[in-house]
């Protein structure tokens, strides 16, 4: 069996794009980290009395993942844009998950070339983008922080090799608008799978003793 490979799959306007933008893990990460917190209670600064256990909303998830970038493929191969620009594509599309999409100036054109014109987009909204982990892991997230590390460079001072470390917040059914239905469908999916899994503890409980 092919081995599946991750991916972020980006809607600078979900309202109005069927197909997304993908930006495909060259390299599968060895490690996610996920932290969960718990949001704070509905009573009066979370002090009210038998508040302890109270909580406002579900717990907030957090991803941190290290992607590895590397140009040593296509170099080999010859392939035009790795000889130009290294990985700087790569990179740029990641980067560009952190921009507003309305500001956008090569998607502003886009839209005036197609006749949709560039309100539809909010100027301040940045895209949607769902975080694809298997088939068991598909979740709406924004994009939090970014750092990129570049580790070696061809002649052009074009990286050649980076690790992007990237920061996900994972969206919650009641962080999206109504109007976002496809991402919200795929959160409370996110969020059954968990469920379901709690259950199947049980019976695993006896296949691991």
């Amino acid at each position: 069996m092919a081995l599946i490979k991750g991916m972020l799959a980006i809607f600078d306007n979900p309202l109005v794009e069927a197909l997304p933008r993908t930006v495909v893990f060259q390299y599968n990460p060895t490690q996610v980290t996920r932290v969960f917190t718990i949001a704070a209670g509905a009573g009066a600064g979370g002090t009210a009395a038998g508040s302890a256990l109270d909580a406002a909303k579900p717990p907030q998830e957090e991803y941190t993942l290290a992607l590895e970038l590397d140009a040593t493929d296509g170099l080999e191969r010859g392939g035009l844009v790795s000889l130009g620009n290294g990985i700087a594509p790569q990179l740029a599309a990641i980067e560009m998950i952190l921009q507003p999409a309305g500001s956008s100036l090569l998607g502003a054109a886009a839209l005036r070339l197609l006749g949709r014109g560039g309100a539809a987009i909010p100027p301040s909204r940045v895209p949607l983008v769902l975080l694809v982990w298997g088939p068991g892991r598909i979740t709406p997230v924004r994009v939090k922080s970014l750092t990129v590390r570049e580790t070696a460079f061809d002649e052009l001072l074009n990286p050649i090799h980076a690790t992007a470390d990237l920061g996900l917040t994972v969206l919650r059914e009641v962080d999206l608008d109504a109007g976002d239905t496809a991402a919200r469908g795929a959160a409370r999916l996110y969020r059954l799978q968990r469920e379901l899994r709690a259950v199947l503890q049980l019976p695993q409980a006896l296949e691991l003793r």
